[in-house]
Order: structure tokens, then sequence, then C-alpha cells
């Protein structure tokens, strides 16, 4: 009778442990669920975050490569010194209204030659409309091959997620000659967005397509020029 009792109690404080272990199992799962549904929220709160800051820069152009022609230049000297630059870098005879323009950033030199180099820091411009800034992110291109450059004003990450994607960029653009372009942090390829996954899926093609390109040239060459 005693073995019996004895059991018993072993059993009883064994499926008290189970118990005890079952509820802290399920409120550890409550609290992993709860901790991934924070990070979820987060994360969400900081895409928010990122969308205003883009929002806010809408307006916005930043310039770089035009030296700073004093050690603390104020704002109406950037202003006057971008005025000129647009009219004699960029070829622009017609006027556009901007509410303000300042320096930000590192200093940094720019080589002139081997003897000469002059300091710099970038310029970011607020435009008072949106088509002002279209039109002047238009004339960029007569810049291409200077010292110089114009460029849309964006958040760091939005600029970290780009680099990301920039060797698909210029191995799309340049060597496949495709029509590429981005769009914010979004990276588009004749039309169709290249997301992580389908980058691996594009690159494949690329490849294989190059392959098959080669083994024909050197295996019916005559047909290649055809």
């Amino acid at each position: 009778m005693e073995f019996m009792n004895q059991n018993f109690e072993s059993s009883k404080s064994e499926s008290e442990y189970l118990k005890t272990t079952i509820t802290e199992i399920k409120n550890h799962g409550e609290m992993v669920n709860g901790i991934d549904c924070l990070r979820a929220d987060i994360d969400e709160l900081h895409e928010r975050h990122v969308d205003l800051q883009i929002r806010s820069m809408r307006e916005n152009l930043v310039i770089s490569g035009i030296p700073e022609l004093s050690e603390n230049e104020p704002s109406e000297q950037t202003e006057d010194t971008i005025k000129d630059f647009m009219k004699t870098e960029m070829k622009m005879d017609m006027k556009v209204d901007f509410q303000r323009a300042h320096r930000f950033g590192k200093k940094s030199q720019i080589k002139i030659d081997d003897r000469d180099s002059y300091t710099t820091r970038p310029i970011v411009y607020r435009f008072k409309n949106f088509k002002d800034r279209e039109l002047v992110r238009s004339l960029a291109r007569q810049l291409k091959g200077t010292k110089f450059g114009v460029n849309e004003q964006l958040p760091k990450e939005v600029n970290d997620r780009r680099k990301l994607l920039w060797p698909y960029y210029k191995e799309a653009k340049k060597k496949q000659g495709q029509k590429t372009h981005f769009k914010r942090d979004k990276l588009f390829i004749n039309g169709e967005e290249i997301g992580p996954l389908l980058i691996v899926t594009w690159k494949q093609t690329i490849d294989n397509d190059m392959k098959q390109k080669a083994y024909d040239r050197e295996n019916h060459p005559a047909e290649v020029l055809n």
C-alpha cells in the first residue's frame, strides 16, 4: 500500500511538472509571437518613416563637384553659385524657381590636374515645384564626362538598397542593352521589377543566354554571322 502511495505521489508530481512545463512553453510561444508582431510593427513604422522622408525630399536635387568658394559659404552665395552653374555648365536659358540651397556633408578634394585641386561639398537645393526639378534633372546629361553630378535626394536607406542592386543595373544597361531604371529603391528591367529572388532567376537567364551565344559563335560561326 505504501509503495502504491509513493507511485501515486510520484505520478502526481510528474503530472504537475508537465503541466507547469507546458504552461511555460505556451507562455514562451506567446512571448515569441508577441516579439515577432512587435518587430513587424517596428518594420512597418520604419518603412512609413522612410516613405515620409522620400515625400519630403520630392522637390530636392543634390549637385556635387561645384567648388566651395569660402570656408563658411552663406546660403545666398550658394544660391548664386547654383544659378550661374545652371546657366554655364547645364546650358539652361530659362529661369526656374527654388526655395533655398545649402552645402552639407564632408568636404572633399577634386583634382583639376596633377598640381591643382579644389575643395567641394554637395549642395542640396529645393525647388518650388516638382516640374522644375524634373526639368533640371533632365538636363543633367549636359554634365556627362565632367566632375559634376546631379541626383535625386533620397534617404540613406534607399541609397543603401540601390547600392545592392547597382551591379545588376549596370550589367543589364551596359552589357545587355536593356531598358533599366530605378524607382525609389526598386530596380526595373524592361518594365519588370527585379527583386532579390527575381535577380537570381534573371542572372541565370542572362548567363545561359551568354553561354548559348558563345557556343553558337564557336560551333556555328557562319550562322551567327548571318
